[in-house]
């Protein structure tokens, strides 16, 4: 009997809102396994897959250097002794391993091979892996990474584009990221649509990928914080943060950088709230607290980036609560429960669904010119997740049932404003990275 070889897991990681998609990645002969573009605020969720499949983390790989959400690739490093790799020649300290063009990566009886893709960024790369491509944001569903800042280069990401020919037409494609919903596509797929493949020319391209647009939202801060990795000893645990404030009410003052709308729902007694987007413009009402900072959010990504500015004012008396506001919760800590608000996300992803159907259904039984409405929605759904701007999330934000109050402490909020890297708009409030798509 002839043995044939145990095809890899493939498992893809989905951020839901927020068009982010990271993989792991099983052989289940040797029980290893590698992770691909994690997001920070996921790593629980990649140790826990990974426990249940009894997989070991051997090698953590970011296809680049992310511009637009935080990377968990330093932290799974620490946690469980991974490697941490990299196209080499990358500025991203905490990588300890320089991934080359045209090297293999043995896991078990599973070769991982990597191939140098700039363009979107000088340090991008794809993962070829029995029949799949993981190609980060250097290809993407119809389209590709932006090449308009992060010494992206138009020329280079057409060039990279001509390496898949010797794939054929069946190889899968997985990007890292998707804003429509879509999983996956295939090469055949992306040569008959994708932007960069039916442009034409390398001078085509070139010029179509030349118009500067928005950077991300947070970008410094998300690439202070993805070069550098994170400080342990900045963070601190909520039951610490909840037996500090039981022991003394002014040992510590907590900043909760949510949106004003996301904190007039639950939220800790005393805190005040500094909404991320206006945090660098109120950083000198800080000087008012009494004790140490202590900066929540959500989940804690938001709270991280506002850890980076205060780095970058000079602030040293300051921590980060892990786990956020979910973790407070979750550990039964006391809080305010204010009114119950959907969030902007979860009321964009109703409103854009109801008026698809609409669409569909008027065009159906009324005139097939009404289609248009769910082709329109389709429309600025793509412009949302490629710009970061979304017009239903402004239009929401002026209901009446998303106007919130000044808030306390720390002065007042200047109105609803939509959150930071942890929640979402339409496709990413941490700006676009893509063309097309």
């Amino acid at each position: 009997m002839t043995a044939t070889a145990t095809k890899p897991l493939i498992h893809q990681m989905k951020k839901e809102g927020e068009g982010c998609l990271g993989y792991i990645i099983g052989d289940m002969h040797s029980r290893q396994a590698v992770v691909i573009d994690p997001r920070y605020d996921q790593v629980d969720e990649y140790l826990a897959y990974l426990k249940k499949e009894h997989l070991e983390l051997s090698l953590v790989i970011d296809t680049h250097t992310h511009a637009d959400h935080l990377s968990g690739a330093a932290e799974l490093k620490k946690r469980t002794g991974a490697q941490y790799g990299m196209l080499k020649g990358t500025l991203v300290k905490p990588a300890d391993r320089a991934l080359q063009d045209g090297e293999v990566v043995k896991l078990g009886e599973t070769e991982l091979r990597i191939m140098a893709s700039p363009g979107h960024t000088p340090d991008s790369l794809t993962v070829y892996v029995d029949g799949n491509l993981f190609t980060g944001d250097t290809m993407l569903i119809g389209g590709s990474g932006r090449t308009d800042f992060m010494g992206g280069d138009a020329g280079d990401l057409w060039d990279s584009f001509q390496k898949f020919a010797e794939f054929g037409d069946d190889v899968l494609v997985w990007p890292g990221h998707d804003y429509q919903g879509r999983s996956h596509s295939t090469l055949g797929k992306e040569r008959a649509h994708n932007l960069i493949f039916t442009t034409g020319t390398r001078e085509a391209v070139v010029e179509k990928l030349s118009v500067r647009g928005p950077l991300p939202q947070g970008m410094a801060e998300i690439l202070t914080f993805n070069r550098r990795g994170t400080d342990s000893s900045s963070h601190i645990d909520c039951g610490t943060v909840s037996g500090l404030v039981k022991d003394d009410p002014h040992a510590v003052q907590i900043i909760d950088v949510r949106s004003a709308l996301e904190f007039s729902g639950d939220r800790i007694e005393g805190a005040w709230n500094i909404p991320l987007e206006e945090f660098e413009d109120r950083v000198g009402e800080l000087t008012a607290a009494k004790g140490q900072l202590v900066l929540t959010c959500a989940t804690g990504n938001r709270a991280l980036m506002a850890g980076q500015i205060l780095q970058r004012k000079k602030f040293t008396n300051f921590r980060v609560m892990d786990g956020g506001m979910s973790g407070w919760i979750k550990q039964g800590l006391p809080y305010n429960k204010g009114k119950r608000v959907l969030s902007l996300m979860r009321q964009i992803q109703i409103g854009a669904g109801l008026l698809v159907l609409l669409g569909v259904v008027l065009g159906t039984l009324v005139n097939p010119w009404l289609y248009g409405i769910s082709a329109f929605v389709g429309l600025g759904l793509t412009v949302a997740g490629t710009t970061g701007f979304c017009g239903m999330a402004m239009v929401l934000m002026r209901m009446p049932w998303n106007k919130v109050a000044p808030t306390t402490g720390g002065g007042t909020s200047g109105g609803c404003q939509v959150g930071g890297g942890a929640t979402g708009t339409c496709g990413t409030v941490s700006g676009g990275c893509s063309v097309g798509g």
